[in-house]
């Protein structure tokens, strides 16, 4: 049980996947105008670990958007997978040239377990923050500065046979910053770095992930 614990810290900074898998110009990524459904996906690199994300947005321009999706964490060393279910939403409102996001949303993950032990891991968390992002560029090619800061709250419960359950509660807050380059406001690729401020976690450390999106539907001013 032990060595599944030490890699509690390692989910927690791969499941921030989940909150790059996102749309609108104040995360960096292509907004609704142009197409109101977003396929989006990403890949997380922390310390140790793998995480992949695919997801499926929908929302208006400067207006309420949302995502749906869930993805998997695999473990340097470790043959046990841990698989992820989530949803976020936000509201975009212009500030100026700039955009600003109010943003929340949860995750819901089962895994790594340990059937030797029989050990049944499982793990629920939400977020909240605020978002910004300044466009930069007209026509077919823009820069998107942004940032994001966020609280998380997760709760990490231990099944063990023989012996019962157990739970751990962490609380994280983090700050987001990325660049965003869009193209013909539908496709975008965008590199982000996810730098913890605060953390009960030991040995919390800098993740980067890398995030794409692909919008398309119809027009969604």
């Amino acid at each position: 049980m032990r060595t599944l614990k030490l890699l509690v810290p390692v989910l927690l900074a791969a499941a921030a996947a989940p909150s790059a898998v996102r749309a609108q110009a104040c995360l960096g990524l292509p907004s609704f105008a142009n197409g109101s459904v977003h396929l989006n996906v990403a890949g997380e690199f922390p310390d140790s670990a793998t995480a992949y994300a695919v997801g499926i947005g929908a929302g208006k321009q400067d207006a309420l958007f949302a995502n749906l999706g869930g993805g998997l964490v695999e473990f340097e060393g470790y043959d046990q997978t841990s698989k992820f279910g989530f949803l976020e939403f936000g509201y975009q409102l212009p500030l100026g040239p700039a955009r600003l996001c109010p943003i929340g949303g949860g995750t819901y993950a089962v895994g790594p377990d340990d059937e030797t032990f029989g050990l049944k891991v499982t793990s629920r968390s939400a977020t909240g923050g605020l978002a910004l992002g300044l466009p930069i560029g007209m026509g077919a090619f823009r820069l998107i500065p942004n940032a994001a800061v966020k609280y998380d709250h997760t709760s990490v419960k231990f099944d063990e046979e023989g012996i019962g359950s157990s739970r751990e509660t962490y609380k994280t807050g983090i700050v987001d910053v990325g660049l965003g380059f869009v193209f013909f406001d539908r496709i975008s690729i965008q590199p982000l770095a996810h730098i913890p401020i605060y953390s009960n976690i030991d040995d919390d450390k800098v993740s980067y992930g890398v995030f794409g999106s692909f919008s398309f539907g119809w027009r969604a001013r």
